[in-house]
């Protein structure tokens, strides 16, 4: 590689690298990984004290919390054979599946009102809950799935079609439609009220044809492997930096320099912290069409409880709920949305093996405005969070068998709670609005008009813990170690 200092900067540089890459998120850490393993001299910059972004855990009360983490979709079935996503990015960071220490979700549902519709991590199950549910739909519906194999979803340059208008060209049951989008649309759509094709069909077969499962110590079981073989291999990691600015020359970034001053020199630049946020970063356009701020955020409120979700007769995994037929995904004009969200109990992954526990955690998940947060000053914030989290689990209680008759005895089982809230979010991923998405303008193969600067994560259009990690790998594979 080149070892010139043409800058912009006025600082002198202080290291040469053949790769950046800014965020150590999964896409980040992925990226860094494949590099090294094919001997990049990487240095990997993140501003937050811990690895992970949007899915990483903290401490509080002596537990630890996974942030992120609902479900690792995916799931290798005796069926997937090597065309699993999860096996070809184990094979691609040569980490054992086996070492993941995988649980399988037990079952989990779609309500809508008084009707449901069941999965688990047989397809053929929730097809045969589609048919029963909506038997005037089976020719359609599976006239559709055959259109989606059809359909080059995983392609770089797939249309970014509307899923709302596919859904209404294929099948004439609004409520099977709205049931359909809700579970994708809350696992990776950046989209006010619709979700692209591509993501969709992405999400529908990591979520429905593979199934959902845990590693049974949550995402530390993948973070840790991943932070000791960068170790190994020698990546250099530098925790607490923030980038405050991306000087580029012409075509190309020339040098990467923080908050500190210091200022990095690499052949290329990889970053993962969204597309807008780059942006504010370099001195000079990125892209030659503007790019989409996204909005999409959310509230979630966890609960640690003594005992086992089956002392409650809680078997579900995964709840995805609304309280109406019709299924409203947008930004609220409130603090949050309770018509609608996600409940997720990580102990019923691998239920029978979790059934004797002496803790157990609920995660009841919203839609949120992230404007509406941040005009709240630190008492109101703090005094918002506590009425909203009784209002959360009130609400959510709702969807779980006998839990509104149970609420009294629930409450007096929760040894502690948190919650964290669109700031949280802002505050420590630097994601514009909070958003757990980005943008909807993607990159799918993270090229940019700068010739040397990639975009690889949120805003490359690869959604989910698997999705996240297979596109910095991409990045990594088809736009720096073919050069």
């Amino acid at each position: 590689m080149s070892t010139s200092s043409t800058k912009s900067s006025s600082s002198p540089i202080d290291q040469v690298y053949d790769v950046i890459i800014i965020g150590a998120g999964l896409s980040g850490l992925s990226a860094s990984l494949r590099l090294a393993m094919f001997g990049k001299k990487v240095l990997l910059l993140e501003k937050h004290y811990v690895v992970g972004g949007l899915n990483s855990f903290y401490s509080k009360n002596g537990r630890k919390f996974d942030v992120g983490l609902h479900a690792l979709t995916n799931y290798p079935s005796k069926n997937s054979g090597k065309s699993s996503p999860l096996l070809k990015l184990c094979r691609q960071l040569r980490i054992s599946i086996d070492s993941l220490d995988l649980r399988e979700q037990s079952h989990s549902r779609i309500t809508f009102a008084d009707d449901h519709l069941l999965f688990d991590n047989n397809f053929d199950f929730f097809i045969s809950q589609v048919e029963e549910k909506f038997p005037t739909e089976k020719a359609r519906f599976h006239q559709m799935l055959e259109k989606m194999k059809a359909f080059p979803a995983y392609s770089t340059d797939a249309q970014e079609l509307s899923t709302r208008a596919f859904l209404s060209e294929n099948l004439k049951e609004p409520l099977l439609r709205e049931m359909l989008l809700c579970p994708t649309c809350y696992y990776g759509s950046a989209r006010s009220g619709d979700i692209d094709l591509p993501t969709f069909i992405m999400l529908f077969d990591a979520i429905f044809r593979q199934g959902l499962s845990r590693p049974q110590k949550g995402i530390r079981s993948i973070l840790d492997q991943m932070t000791r073989k960068l170790k190994k291999l020698g990546v250099d990691r530098k925790m607490r930096s923030s980038v405050r600015r991306i000087h580029a020359s012409d075509d190309r970034v020339s040098c990467v320099e923080l908050d500190s001053g210091e200022t990095f020199e690499a052949e290329s630049v990889v970053s993962t912290c969204g597309a807008l946020e780059t942006q504010e970063m370099l001195d000079q356009s990125m892209s030659p069409k503007p790019v989409e701020e996204g909005r999409f955020t959310i509230v979630e409120s966890m609960s640690v409880y003594s005992g086992s979700p089956r002392d409650f007769n809680w078997n579900e995994t995964v709840i995805f709920f609304n309280e109406s037929s019709t299924f409203d995904y947008s930004e609220p004009s409130e603090l949050i949305d309770l018509r609608s969200g996600v409940i997720c109990m990580p102990e019923n992954y691998g239920a029978e093996e979790n059934a004797e526990l002496t803790e157990s955690k609920l995660r009841i998940t919203h839609p949120a405005n992230f404007d509406k947060w941040s005009l709240l000053n630190e008492q109101e914030y703090e005094e918002s969070k506590e009425i909203l989290e009784n209002r959360i689990l009130s609400n959510g209680l709702k969807y779980l068998k006998d839990g509104c008759s149970l609420e009294d005895t629930f409450k007096s089982k929760i040894v502690t709670r948190d919650t964290f809230t669109p700031k949280t979010i802002k505050r420590f991923t630097n994601h514009l609005n909070g958003t757990l998405y980005g943008s909807p303008t993607k990159s799918r193969d993270g090229s940019t008009r700068l010739k040397n600067l990639f975009l690889a994560g949120t805003d490359q259009g690869y959604v989910g813990i698997v999705g996240a990690m297979l596109g910095g790998i991409a990045v990594a594979n088809n736009q720096i170690l073919t050069r």
